[in-house]
């Protein structure tokens, strides 16, 4: 019951400001310069979004060239200057990511303050990444609800490269280092105290409840769904992930964390030479650095590969850790290990979510998430773990 009086109220919340966000419409755009849709994106608008960055810029013309909507609107935009301007820095083409265009979406990006984090991510952590991520010029968020504008560079206009088909063992290492950079440079950092107090942690988990509510009415529906490609004891046994969610969350935030990307998939990463890069922040959070390992991992390899080169995989991250100057419990390799086998929980929450919700991805990789994940849940003994640690 309480989790679901939360989510009534956290409902009840979001619906307010939208529709506080409808009746002040155009005036609203103008006074905090967060359009309501892509259609208010224009010459002026882009004038005065870019000018921070380049003082007396003046955009002539701008022009749509196609995207589409999902968790937010994304469209690549297009423009020419007036006169002879264009600094050397500034690409051809730009991309946008904004408020989502339905009603539902909306609502849900809004209770988890997807848009928030994100811009929050460009404004405050971007900059301090050894790693490589899109470039921001503008990124914006309203004071309260769920409405938001990021005015990103055109990675593809960068010459960057995205996955197409199976990730191979050359393409994951640089994946592993990637993340291992990324978490070197963030391990147990006192800014968790201080300017990043704002990120998602176990201590600010303000929609654990509604995440939790949402998590567990999918895991049967995902079962349903995609029976035949799981393995009995996930299809007998997860609804145990969700009876036991209290005890995974404190489990996953013993012990040192860092920042993590939070939803470190394929479908949110990109190569830039040699090297791997991550776009798609809305789920930045505090925690454990081998989620984002095991989520890419389980989540993002064939089963073959990972479990051919998954010890190989986890041993380079606690090298690239060490490299990085972390130094104890973080990168003690049994202590690690066995949370690199609990996170695969953690990705069958996310992954049975995508499963039961129909339109939220592609068929194929819904299903190729659960399949690869019951995989991992039986190779590593995940449920089993489960129990030890309700138990401890």
């Amino acid at each position: 019951m309480k989790h679901q009086v939360q989510l009534a109220t956290r409902l009840a919340e979001q619906l307010l400001w939208l529709g506080r966000d409808r009746l002040r419409g155009a005036a609203l755009a103008r006074a905090d310069g967060i359009p309501d849709g892509v259609e208010g994106i224009d010459a002026a608008w882009l004038t005065q979004a870019l000018a921070q960055d380049f003082p007396g810029i003046n955009v002539a013309t701008c022009t749509r060239r196609g995207g589409h909507s999902g968790t937010t609107t994304r469209e690549r935009i297009g423009f020419e200057l007036a006169g002879d301007q264009h600094p050397v820095d500034l690409p051809d083409t730009l991309f946008v990511k904004i408020t989502p265009n339905s009603l539902g979406t909306k609502v849900f990006a809004g209770i988890f303050d997807l848009g928030r984090l994100e811009v929050g991510f460009y404004n405050q952590i971007a900059r301090d990444l050894p790693i490589p991520v899109p470039r921001s010029f503008c990124a914006r968020s309203a004071r309260h609800g769920g409405r938001f504008i990021i005015l990103l560079e055109d990675l593809l206009a960068r010459g960057c490269r995205f996955p197409s088909g199976d990730i191979d063992l050359a393409q994951a290492r640089a994946v592993v280092r990637c993340l291992g950079k990324l978490h070197a440079a963030f391990w147990e950092s006192p800014r968790f105290e201080t300017d990043l107090r704002w990120l998602r942690s176990y201590e600010t988990r303000r929609n654990i409840g509604v995440e939790n509510l949402m998590s567990s009415r999918a895991n049967a529906p995902s079962i349903s769904r995609y029976h035949d490609e799981l393995s009995s004891g996930v299809r007998e046994n997860s609804h145990k992930v969700h009876l036991h969610r209290e005890a995974l969350e404190a489990y996953w935030s013993d012990g040192p964390r860092t920042l993590i990307h939070g939803d470190s998939h394929m479908g949110n990463l990109f190569f830039e030479g040699d090297d791997a890069g991550y776009f798609d922040w809305q789920m930045v959070q505090r925690g454990q650095g081998i989620r984002d390992v095991s989520y890419f991992m389980t989540n993002s390899l064939t089963t073959d590969l990972r479990r051919l080169a998954e010890k190989e995989l986890v041993e380079l991250y606690l090298t690239t850790l060490r490299a990085g100057g972390v130094t104890g419990q973080g990168v003690d390799l049994d202590w690690v290990w066995e949370r690199y086998r609990a996170h695969s929980l953690y990705v069958w929450i996310s992954s049975s979510v995508t499963a039961a919700t129909p339109g939220l991805q592609p068929v194929e990789v819904a299903r190729n998430a659960v399949q690869r994940t019951s995989a991992a849940m039986e190779d590593h003994g995940a449920l089993e773990l489960l129990d030890e640690i309700v138990n401890r």
